[in-house]
């Protein structure tokens, strides 16, 4: 079951205070605040049988926005920009040796203490050359900043970080071939330059209606997977597979064997493929997701898909990998065979854009 919340911010002398509204098992959870530190004060109220969890939250929101509560302007606030220099690596991130330390010792506890808090939204990240970037809009810079060093000091592997705190993210020229004519350097630079004014002000911190409830992300649906485990499976899918985290079938003929594409599939179906799998293959299943990293999850989260990435076991016998071009690929005999069934009578579908 999805639960929601609504997070409102007020602007106290210095400080930012924030309110959080959340259900969870029938019941309206009221945490409020200092942004940077837990909950000081929180209020447990049942939501009466037969309400609307999401409008009983609006009407709770908005006897906050009468006392000043609601979203900030994104102009009075700072971003923070994590930026890692890493070993160059061609391909998505997940794909690379350094990725499971990287990710879990330091993005995950990141994230993590940022929503514990109210102290941080997400605005993107950019990655080139070896350098990767996160930006986050932050509330309360002294703690966001202590967070992190604290988060650095207890990480198991260290990585080279730079924290930058400003009005805007912190940029990093793109490198160029020194062998490129200076005019042409010239008009690269011109139009990075157009390009990042356009893009910094692109994204909005506080879309639509701000008392919209938004879905409580679920992180113990899926379990990262780290450490040796980790490194065994993707060695083992690379060994059978040839998948290393980067385009696969039918983005580029790297499959070792026969698979069967669709661009696109009905809701019937993939619950057909999802109980097909549930029956025969014993659990756990595990999604190298070439963006977050490699996780176990149930066979209902099969088809909540990446961008792009590849659900499979530990026998390697079947595979679906999933392409940013929305194509879902099959490979496994009996899988194979499976999904031809599911479209007999409609062949031309199989293996077509």
């Amino acid at each position: 079951m999805t639960e929601y919340q609504i997070i409102l911010y007020k602007l106290v002398e210095t400080r930012w205070h924030y309110v959080r509204l959340a259900t969870r098992a029938g019941k309206c959870r009221t945490e409020s605040g200092v942004c940077g530190s837990r909950p000081t004060h929180s209020l447990s109220s049942p939501i009466p049988p037969d309400t609307d969890p999401q409008a009983f939250l609006r009407e709770k929101a908005t006897s906050w926005g009468n006392q000043g509560y609601g979203k900030p302007n994104q102009q009075q606030l700072q971003v923070m920009t994590l930026h890692f220099q890493m070993k160059r690596w061609t391909g998505y991130p997940a794909g690379a040796p350094w990725f499971d330390d990287w990710r879990s010792g330091y993005l995950d506890p990141v994230q993590q203490q940022l929503e514990e808090t109210c102290n941080g939204i997400p605005r993107g990240n950019d990655r080139f050359s070896g350098n990767y970037m996160y930006y986050y809009v932050v509330f309360n810079t002294d703690a966001a900043l202590e967070m992190v060093d604290q988060v650095a000091a207890v990480a198991s592997v260290r990585f080279l970080l730079d924290v930058h705190i400003g009005r805007r993210e912190k940029q990093v020229q793109i490198p160029i071939d020194p062998n490129v004519p200076e005019y042409l350097r010239t008009l690269f630079r011109v139009v990075e330059k157009s390009a990042r004014t356009i893009a910094s002000e692109l994204p909005v911190l506080f879309q639509g209606d701000p008392l919209q409830p938004e879905p409580i992300p679920d992180y113990t649906e899926r379990f990262r997977v780290t450490g040796e485990v980790a490194q065994s499976l993707r060695k083992a899918l690379e060994e059978k597979w040839n998948f290393t985290s980067n385009f696969w079938d039918p983005l580029t003929p790297a499959s070792p064997r026969e698979v069967v594409f669709l661009n696109g599939m009905e809701e019937s179906r993939k619950a057909a493929v999802v109980e097909l799998i549930r029956s025969k293959v014993a659990q756990p299943l595990y999604l190298l997701d070439c963006e977050e990293g490699l996780f176990e999850i149930s066979p209902e989260q099969i088809f909540s898909s990446p961008h792009e990435g590849m659900v499979f076991d530990s026998r390697f016998d079947w595979v679906i990998y999933f392409s940013h071009h929305y194509t879902i690929t099959f490979g496994g005999d009996w899988l194979l065979e499976a999904v031809k069934v599911l479209y007999k009578g409609e062949e031309e579908r199989l293996n077509s854009w």
